[in-house]
């Protein structure tokens, strides 16, 4: 199976009252698997977005971040992608609880055949069907297409990733991504890690895709805030980058220092 990227993502611009970005960029990956990006001309977060669609039903991987003038047209291309296709079932979900993940979920709550799950534990597992957070993982069978949903705690208290059987893809949400990964409750995190490194010895792992990029190419980080962000580092990380990623949250040890621990594609920032 042939997975694509684009060349370059819509980045933002120096003066935002010139750009021509779309609010919402939609790349098709493969047939049934679509990313999206919100301009960061809209929110500086500019978060990712997944589309993962299955025979019976498809799952949408958060919402996206706040606007003040207008709206993300986020139910609209989803609606769009859907029309024509069999699956009629939205599962909306979203990686964590944070507000950059799920603004626009109100979008979906008069959409028929639509199920939006609650950014609470007790909702996450029972929909997932994970019977002990955070060391069971749960499944989301959206027809010939099986997700396995692992409870990845550490970022945030309720963050989960998914990982897809059709195309071994591994939506880390802000766990794991090329840029400042932000770490609340370091043990949770660090046993997340172990989690993940165990489950990825088992399964494909293809890709990694996170819900944000903030590091250049050549190592550098974006200042926060920014909304532009020429010479991206691609999106896609690469199962060596999980290993990485997974040796460094072990080799930190149980009691690392707070700050900032800078490796190749993305550092990790303790909070003390």
């Amino acid at each position: 199976m042939t997975i694509n990227f684009p060349a370059e993502w819509i980045h933002g611009a120096e003066d935002c009252r010139q750009s021509t970005d779309p609010a919402l960029q939609t790349h098709q990956a493969e047939a049934d698997t679509f990313i999206f990006r919100q301009s960061k001309c809209t929110s500086f977060e500019a978060p990712f977005m997944y589309l993962l669609i299955g025979v019976t039903q498809s799952l949408l991987l958060d919402t996206g971040a706040p606007m003040q003038e207008s709206e993300l047209p986020i139910r609209e291309t989803v609606d769009r992608i859907l029309q024509e296709r069999a699956s009629r079932r939205l599962i909306v979900a979203h990686s964590h609880a944070h507000a950059d993940h799920g603004a626009w979920d109100g979008q979906f709550l008069k959409r028929p055949d639509t199920l939006i799950v609650e950014r609470q534990l007790t909702d996450i597992q029972s929909r997932f069907g994970i019977a002990k957070w955070p060391t069971s993982a749960g499944t989301l069978d959206l027809g010939g297409r099986t997700l396995t949903v692992l409870p990845l705690p550490g970022h945030e208290d309720q963050h989960v990733a998914f990982h897809d059987s059709k195309t071994g893809i591994l939506l880390s949400g802000d766990s794991l991504y090329p840029g400042l990964l932000v770490v609340n409750d370091w043990r949770a995190y660090r046993d997340s890690a172990r989690c993940l490194a165990d489950f990825a010895r088992t399964h494909d792992v293809s890709f990694v895709l996170g819900a944000h990029v903030e590091l250049a190419r050549s190592g550098r980080l974006f200042p926060i805030g920014t909304t532009f962000q020429p010479g991206e580092h691609p999106l896609q990380l690469v199962r060596k980058d999980l290993d990485t990623w997974t040796k460094a949250c072990h080799d930190l040890g149980e009691y690392p220092p707070a700050g900032q621990h800078r490796f190749e594609r993305f550092v990790i920032d303790i909070r003390g």
